[in-house]
């Protein structure tokens, strides 16, 4: 492993400088969306090998694209175990570095770049035909694409209820025999690390190990953590906001329980009722929420109507010659208070603490389409107020910009996000906004 963190450096420098061709954004959908439905097959290389996180095996079985799913992971564990994988650390550049070390660094050009990583990226001299590693983990954490929330201490796990210990998220009985095992409520356990797999799962580091395995997965309401932050007994979701967070946590993006912290989401063609509605384009028919823990429960403390996308206006005359900005689904920190517009300034949340990822709508349809090009970057893309403009007409006030209709309303979410402790504690303190994909949203988590 020396040799291969003697070269991480370079690893780094190419993954700073990396830029995805746009040619290849539709199959890299295909693949994240592949990615996201098996995800609990590939939890199972967290098993083995902590330090690698599930969709890190998940890219490597697209590059083969998806056969031989048998005896996937007889082949990735015994290519781990020639590079010794236990000892990748958990940083990004090994991690990229680790996917060559797997193909045996084949087909390195005079520069050292190989198309098995970095194929589909701008460090390859061609348009290529099919994404590298580097290319579909660019694309991944474009879309919002986190690892999991983890917490580390010493932890008293109790099983609250009979309950089946797993190699991975997936339904016990699609599991083989050896990858799980049976546990009777009443049982206590040493824990040293518990994060969240997902909406209902949480994975756990035990002390001593259970049949030689410390890593293992459990459906978070048969078990109790004392000590632990963020392990609480999953439920099925019942109101919306249940339904946003446990959607949140499902995709890997952050979600503040913290006392007073907002969450602020916007979402994608829903009605404030939470219906979903056609999405039309021009039509002031998204939702602007923020959410806050009370007594341990997310509670919706303000939902206004909003558009998460441009206008037919700047559609039809974008200000950039790409294309008007439709802002990507995902989760991005990087608004701070401050002013936005010239003829009408008003404070808002402006995008001056961080970049965000957007489609540029080239063919001016309104919607995020799969031959759309991708930028990453600062563009303005602000969270401001929507003039009083009808229901019926977005006009000119998104060129794509998170906007909330009226006036009143915006002042309203404005005093609400400045309550924040964190802001009031630091007036250039950057928030967070997380943008869903409100038919997604209840084909995960479906209408009770």
């Amino acid at each position: 492993m020396a040799n291969i963190v003697s070269i991480e450096e370079k690893y780094t420098e190419l993954w700073l400088g990396c830029k995805v061709q746009s040619n290849l954004l539709p199959e890299l959908e295909k693949i994240a969306e592949k990615l996201y439905y098996d995800r609990g097959f590939y939890e199972k290389i967290e098993w083995y090998y902590p330090n690698l996180p599930w969709y890190w095996a998940g890219i490597l079985h697209a590059k083969g694209d998806f056969e031989g799913s048998t005896q996937f992971f007889e082949q990735i564990t015994h290519k781990l175990s020639k590079i010794k994988g236990e000892q990748i650390p958990a940083k990004l550049s090994a991690r990229l570095l680790a996917f060559d070390a797997c193909n045996d660094f084949q087909g390195k050009d005079s520069q050292g770049i190989t198309p098995f990583v970095w194929a589909g990226t701008n460090h390859t001299k061609t348009i290529d035909s099919a994404a590298g590693c580097a290319a579909i983990l660019y694309f991944l954490q474009a879309i919002g694409l986190k690892d999991d929330q983890t917490e580390r201490g010493q932890f008293n796990l109790k099983v609250t209820s009979d309950s089946v210990f797993k190699s991975c998220s997936l339904p016990s009985n699609k599991l083989e025999a050896s990858e799980k095992t049976s546990v009777k409520a009443g049982k206590q356990l040493e824990i040293t690390e518990v994060a969240i797999a997902d909406a209902h799962h949480l994975r756990v580091m035990l002390k001593v190990p259970v049949l030689n395995r410390h890593i293992w997965f459990i459906y978070g309401g048969h078990i109790q953590i004392d000590g632990s932050k963020i392990a609480t007994v999953p439920t099925k979701p019942k109101t919306l906001e249940e339904k946003i967070v446990a959607y949140c946590q499902k995709k890997g993006y952050k979600i503040y329980k913290e006392p007073g912290y907002k969450n602020i989401i916007y979402i994608e063609g829903m009605n404030p009722d939470g219906t979903l509605n056609d999405n039309a384009l021009n039509v002031w028919n998204d939702l602007r929420i923020v959410i806050e823990f009370k007594d341990g429960k997310p509670k919706m403390i303000g939902c206004w109507e909003a558009t998460t996308n441009p206008g037919k206006y700047y559609t039809y005359n974008p200000l950039n010659s790409k294309g008007a900005a439709i802002i990507a689904f995902g989760q991005y920190t990087a608004w701070q208070v401050g002013t936005h517009g010239q003829a009408s300034p008003h404070e808002a949340l402006v995008q001056t603490g961080g970049s965000v990822t957007v489609h540029r709508d080239a063919n001016r349809s309104g919607t995020r389409d799969k031959g759309d090009s991708i930028d990453s970057g600062h563009f303005g893309i602000n969270q401001h107020w929507g003039g009083d403009n009808p229901k019926s007409d977005v006009g000119r006030w998104s060129a794509g910009c998170q906007v909330g209709r009226t006036k009143q309303g915006h002042r309203e979410f404005m005093t609400i996000v400045k309550s924040d402790p964190r802001y009031q504690a630091n007036s250039s303190f950057t928030f967070t906004s997380t943008i869903i994909d409100g038919k997604d949203l209840l084909a995960q988590f479906p209408a009770s």
